[in-house]
């Protein structure tokens, strides 16, 4: 039988989690103004003071090779990505814009017509975008949002319960390496399960959020981890997940709706029980440590995903990444 390790070592090596650490090469050519912005790097949005609020501002763009032989659903990834960022904040959307380029009308065509019903399921107005005709396909959308409270990237703590939330009512998309649960649900019904994080936010019950990425959910616990300068252990078989699905594959996939979260241990069960309430599978699948590593466990193997003190997955200065 195969073992965690061997399990494990395939989740790092594959390219949703390597490609992650790529982001280090351009960060080095930028000066972050940190009077400016409230640390810019490390969260799923840029945060920007406004009174008694914030805004958030993010951007995300979708895989050429996705956008050129599924435009439509390249499209409305593009807006369901960047909507994700804002609420994995603790934030609302407020407005999108949009960057697409297609060789002819009928690709541009399918991709507009993936973001418009992206818009209207999820609940955010299009307000602009830049087409370029006659070149690669591609999408990209980049989302304003606010927030009266917020979910750090970088706000978890050693102690702290890591809870993963997922949305379980869907199927694979294809072949592709995507969870599909927002795309058959109404808007009414999807808008209900988002605004479960600014309410986590509003009353304080947790502390630190990402929304699960191409990462995958481990790759994603890692990078909170790291952004929180906190090691992780983690117990793989407490991970919700549906039972069509080998854990394998699905430790790899983009969830549609899914989000890492750490919450002092007093606040997991009334987090379980809200995100219950709408019909969310969400558990406690481990804690934050004082270590380096992110450990991943079973009931009787463990396996190192990533050490700190070895490597860094987004961030270059680990030891200087406190809010």
């Amino acid at each position: 039988m195969d073992g965690l390790e061997n399990l494990v070592k395939r989740i790092a090596d594959s390219s949703g989690f390597m490609r992650k650490k790529d982001i280090q090469i351009p960060l080095q050519a930028f000066a972050w103004d940190p009077a400016a912005m409230l640390d810019p790097i490390g969260d799923d949005a840029a945060i920007l003071k406004n009174g008694d609020d914030y805004l958030l501002i993010s951007c995300d763009g979708i895989l050429p090779r996705l956008v050129q032989v599924e435009p439509k659903w390249a499209g409305y990834c593009a807006v369901l990505v960047s909507v994700s960022d804002i609420y994995a904040m603790g934030g609302r959307p407020v407005a999108i814009v949009n960057l697409l380029s297609a060789p002819n009308g009928e690709t541009a065509g399918l991709i507009a017509e993936g973001m418009a019903e992206g818009c209207r399921r999820l609940g955010v107005p299009m307000v602009g975008g830049h087409y370029l005709p006659e070149e690669a396909g591609g999408v990209a959308t980049a989302i304003l949002g606010r927030a009266t409270h917020l979910l750090r990237g970088c706000n978890g703590r050693a102690g702290q319960s890591l809870i993963v939330a997922v949305d379980l009512n869907g199927k694979p998309y294809k072949h592709y390496p995507q969870w599909d649960c927002t795309s058959t649900q109404e808007p009414e019904v999807l808008h209900r399960k988002l605004e479960l994080l600014p309410m986590l936010a509003e009353n304080g019950w947790a502390t630190a959020a990402r929304d699960i990425s191409n990462a995958g959910i481990l790759g994603t616990i890692a990078m909170l981890a790291e952004n929180s300068v906190c090691g992780a252990q983690v117990q793989i078989d407490h991970i919700p997940r549906p039972g069509t699905v080998e854990l394998e594959r699905w430790l790899q996939m983009f969830p549609g709706y899914g989000f890492i979260l750490a919450a002092n241990p007093e606040h997991t069960d009334e987090i379980i029980s809200l995100f219950a309430q709408e019909d969310i599978a969400a558990a406690v699948v481990g804690e934050l440590t004082l270590d380096t590593c992110v450990s991943i466990r079973n009931d009787t193997e463990a396996a190192i995903l990533i050490d700190w003190a070895k490597e860094s997955l987004v961030v270059t200065q680990y030891e200087q990444r406190q809010c």
